[in-house]
């Protein structure tokens, strides 16, 4: 057998191979044998009908199953003597011969996942993390909010003021020109604060002044950098119907309603919740330093990912975000936003192998102890118990991953430093 590889890209690998014609005619003859061992004909005794027969009635069968038999070892063969490793499905290309007295000649066209060459200034990035300063107004936001959690609500029959909670219920939803059932059937009895976080400016003003019973179409602009792809730099219509306006009446924050929490006083729960916000900010702060940092060495160097992989991964979280929010197919602009996200996430877990291996960072033994007895003490299990089960189902590797490419990113922020 004769092969030759060529590499017209780092992601792609043309492999040329040449069988002998005896090495095909062996194989043929190894197939009709057993399809004669097998052979039930009228007249003949099982496992004797005569091999010219076999051939006359399977011949051009027998033949096209081994060469493709043939082509398969061959190309198995040759993957393993030049070190391919393919992703994704090889791809025949031309193929000729493999008759009788002809050798096979075939190509095939298959993906690699190429190799990372030099990730170069990943030790000079000087990008760190940078939290919030925590301050009392957040502090008294957050309280307000804990606290706004045990309020009461009482529906009233007066028209919806800022600060009332309507429930409604979508009529019709219509995104530039195109009825969408699936968002419409998507949030039954929708709750919604007017004048809350989050709330669009549109639906303030036209469900202001509404009560109970009355109706509003309401046309929304979403931004471009909305986080529903779907829908993002899109203008919608929707027709609402007001279900209840409610009233919210918070609790007071007295000795009562202190025993409710246990006893905590208004002081200690403001101590928890500032220490709650920084470990936050500081955890937010932290992740946009990783995605900073990848960000830059993704500019800074070539990086290259094959096709089937991003293909792949792209699928794979289209499918999930789709099935998650009960979504239609995606058009042209929402599945190359989720092939822009796949070509990121493999890179960016090239730069972390790359930069892991070069500085030797690893996760310990007591760095998958102290994650385990975490995990133990957060659902009350004996931590040797857990330990064994998570072992058991292969856990324990995607622990010890996870810690390894964390340690990796702090190394890249300057918050950690090799073994």
């Amino acid at each position: 057998m004769k092969t030759t590889v060529s590499e017209p890209e780092s992601w792609k690998r043309v492999v040329e191979i040449e069988v002998p014609e005896s090495e095909v005619d062996a194989a043929v003859d190894a197939k009709l044998a057993e399809l004669k061992r097998g052979a039930r004909m009228p007249g003949f005794r099982p496992g004797k009908v005569p091999l010219a027969v076999i051939k006359q009635r399977y011949g051009k069968a027998a033949r096209a199953e081994a060469v493709e038999t043939v082509m398969q070892g061959a190309f198995k063969s040759a993957c393993e003597e030049h070190k391919i490793a393919p992703v994704g499905e090889a791809k025949l290309t031309d193929m000729k011969g493999g008759e009788g007295g002809e050798a096979l000649c075939f190509t095939i066209e298959t993906e690699v996942d190429p190799p990372v060459g030099e990730i170069k200034g990943y030790d000079k990035l000087k990008i760190k993390a940078k939290p919030v300063k925590v301050t009392d107004a957040m502090v008294d936001d957050a309280f307000n909010g804990y606290i706004d959690r045990y309020a009461d609500f009482e529906d009233v029959s007066r028209p919806a003021k800022k600060g009332d909670f309507l429930r409604i219920r979508y009529k019709s939803v219509v995104i530039d020109g195109a009825e969408r059932a699936d968002l419409k059937d998507h949030c039954p009895e929708y709750p919604i604060e007017l004048g809350g976080e989050g709330v669009f400016k549109e639906f303030d003003k036209g469900l202001s002044g509404k009560a109970a019973g009355d109706e509003a179409e309401i046309e929304v602009k979403f931004p471009k950098d909305y986080a529903e792809t779907g829908v993002a730099g899109k203008s919608g219509v929707f027709s609402v119907e007001v279900l209840s306006v409610q009233e919210k009446h918070p609790p007071e924050f007295n000795e009562e309603f202190m025993e409710k929490l246990g006893g905590v006083t208004a002081e200690k729960l403001k101590e928890e919740i500032r220490a709650s916000i920084e470990l936050r900010q500081q955890r937010e702060a932290k992740q946009a330093a990783y995605d900073e940092a990848v960000q830059a060495l993704i500019k800074d160097n070539t990086i290259e990912v094959a096709p089937s992989n991003v293909a792949s991964l792209a699928r794979h979280l289209l499918d999930d975000h789709l099935k998650r929010y009960n979504l239609p197919e995606p058009n042209e602009e929402q599945s190359e936003a989720f092939n822009s996200l796949a070509v990121m996430m493999l890179k960016r877990i090239k730069i972390i192998d790359y930069v892991a291996d070069k500085e030797q960072i690893k996760a310990t033994q007591e760095d998958v102890d102290n994650e385990i007895m975490q995990m133990a003490r957060q659902y009350g299990q004996d931590f040797d118990v857990l330990k064994q089960m998570l072992r058991k189902d292969g856990t324990t590797n995607r622990i010890r991953m996870d810690i390894r490419e964390r340690k990796t990113l702090d190394f890249l922020i300057g918050e950690g430093k090799a073994e």
